[in-house]
């Protein structure tokens, strides 16, 4: 992610373009006031020590230091907690019951959790089930005891899903049988526009592109192909990109299923 930082005429203020949206189109801007209290964006780059104030635009974000600080000492940590953001799956603008979760990870799960050398991370929460992906450390044990304490904290939280120390998805046989048709059913139509209006135009500029092979039981089966095929960072780009745009985009799906052989690239990435 390439972000642009500019300063402003006021030396306490300046701005920050992170190159994707930052508000929802048609969404007005949103003041130092309401951003802290809606937004866990601005939340986090609060949190830094040195700002005093976050305000949203479309584009753009920007920050007013106190005045006993200077940008080029924020400006890498502001960069850094806003790239972090944008990787964490969180959304720009929150309701009340998803800024509970996200208070509650960082308050009390995301510290037992990286005790254990792992990271959670929030994905989505839709019609009462969370989602949230565990990387590393942690265990089946572990994942009761958070699930018991999100249930037991947020009553709008209906059931909690994790990704990450789930157990493999088995392929079915059927996936791999080629067909000339593209999928269909709202779902499959809803993940393909997502693919050919804000995925593949980003992975297009590495040779690459995402295909939708078909969407059952709300899990949409995708394949890698051109220059994304047998490439080392094809799992990257499927946890943080295109995973992470589907989950968000189309709320109904629970799960997104890699189903390239990336044994069969020119250059893939093992044997």
């Amino acid at each position: 992610m390439f972000i642009q930082a500019q300063p402003l005429d006021d030396p306490t203020l300046m701005k920050f373009t992170p190159g994707e949206p930052v508000l929802p189109i048609g969404n007005e801007p949103i003041g130092e006031t309401q951003s802290a209290v809606v937004s866990p964006l601005a939340r986090r780059l609060l949190r830094i020590d040195g700002v005093e104030g976050v305000s949203l635009s479309l584009d753009d974000v920007t920050l007013r230091r106190a005045d006993k600080n200077e940008w080029y000492i924020l400006k890498p940590v502001i960069l850094g907690a806003i790239m972090e953001h944008y990787g964490s799956g969180e959304p720009v603008i929150a309701d009340a019951t998803i800024l509970r979760i996200l208070d509650l990870l960082d308050d009390r799960i995301r510290p037992a959790i990286e005790a254990y050398g792992g990271e959670v991370l929030f994905k989505k929460f839709a019609e009462g089930t969370l989602t949230l992906e565990l990387i590393g450390g942690g265990g089946v044990r572990k994942r009761e005891m958070m699930t018991n304490i999100i249930l037991h904290h947020i009553p709008d939280v209906e059931q909690v899903t994790w990704l990450g120390e789930a157990p493999a998805v088995e392929i079915p046989d059927w996936i791999f049988n080629s067909s000339d048709e593209p999928p269909s059913g709202p779902e499959a139509e809803a993940v393909m526009q997502l693919l050919d209006e804000k995925v593949n135009p980003s992975v297009a500029a590495h040779g690459g592109r995402i295909t939708l092979i078909d969407v059952a039981d709300h899990v949409a089966y995708v394949r890698m192909e051109g220059g994304c095929q047998g490439c080392s960072a094809s799992a990257v780009t499927l946890q943080q990109g295109v995973q992470n745009a589907i989950l968000s985009e189309v709320p109904s799906i629970q799960g997104v299923v890699d189903v390239t052989d990336h044994s069969m690239a020119d250059n893939p990435f093992f044997g």
